[in-house]
């Protein structure tokens, strides 16, 4: 008897994404210029680039939030058109229910789906509170928890209906620094038991070095990849790797690329 061959998970492959916006004036401007990003299933993909070149805009494609003008978007070789419960969006502003007690924020997007019974909802949301350290403040809102606080129930609201991949928009943008250094490693420790895949869209070089399997280094407006930078550091990642050699020559690196493309902008811009 012939034994049936699985077809391995090819994970999310984001091929030649355009992006045109067109103002009321009738003016254009290509923010995305055939852009390919590809994330294999468990894979912790960065995006960084300089201001106003396409990262969030690509992230939102990717997300359905925005229509594309070119090229598609496939999970496992099929084609995916808009937002899917496969996909949940982190953003900056956790924008939590003021409301609603930490808990019940976390619960809110398995109430919407209604795929869970109520018993399993529950156990699922009780373990997210522990995943993500707030046992202790469950009862409490929003306007009673700090940035960060608020940062990890907008992290286990996203992760409540178990979706496959998180797109993650600087989500720690606002964040002072010591808190987002927490932050970072509680995500890292999150990432580490939950595997899901990542797409982190980051201003921060340092961040995405620490964080990420790759990184994806876009060009100026209108963005496009301008090279992929694979991250060799071991995992677990403490903290301290940041201070490591082998860290800082990447973060180095990068930091060149970039640089290169804000000199490349500025010229533009005078030019014009």
């Amino acid at each position: 008897m012939n034994t049936p061959q699985c077809t391995p998970n090819r994970g999310l492959e984001a091929r030649g994404i355009t992006k045109i916006f067109q103002s009321r004036r009738g003016s254009a401007t290509r923010a995305l210029d055939g852009i390919s990003v590809t994330a294999a299933d468990g894979e912790f993909i960065a995006i960084v680039g300089p201001s106003g070149c396409g990262k969030s805009t690509l992230l939102h494609c990717i997300a359905g939030l925005i229509e594309l003008d070119g090229g598609s978007l496939l999970l496992d070789g099929r084609k995916i058109t808009g937002p899917g419960e496969e996909r949940a969006v982190v953003f900056q502003d956790p924008s939590l229910l003021p409301w609603r007690t930490v808990r019940d924020n976390i619960s809110f997007g398995m109430e919407l789906r209604r795929k869970l019974d109520r018993e399993t909802a529950r156990e699922r949301t009780e373990a997210l509170i522990d995943l993500v350290g707030l046992r202790g403040f469950e009862t409490h809102y929003p306007s009673e928890l700090s940035g960060g606080m608020r940062q990890r129930v907008n992290l286990a609201r996203a992760l409540a209906p178990h979706p496959r991949i998180l797109l993650m928009d600087e989500p720690f943008g606002a964040l002072d620094a010591q808190t987002r250094e927490a932050m970072q490693s509680e995500l890292l420790t999150i990432w580490e038991r939950d595997r899901k895949t990542v797409l982190f869209v980051t201003h921060d070089i340092e961040e995405a070095v620490y964080l990420a399997d790759r990184v994806y280094v876009l060009s100026a407006r209108p963005g496009r990849v301008q090279q992929i930078v694979d991250i060799d550091l071991k995992r677990p990642r403490p903290p301290e790797i940041k201070r490591d050699s082998a860290f800082t020559a990447i973060e180095l690196n990068i930091w060149k690329l970039l640089q290169n493309q804000n000199a490349k902008a500025m010229n533009d811009e005078h030019a014009a």
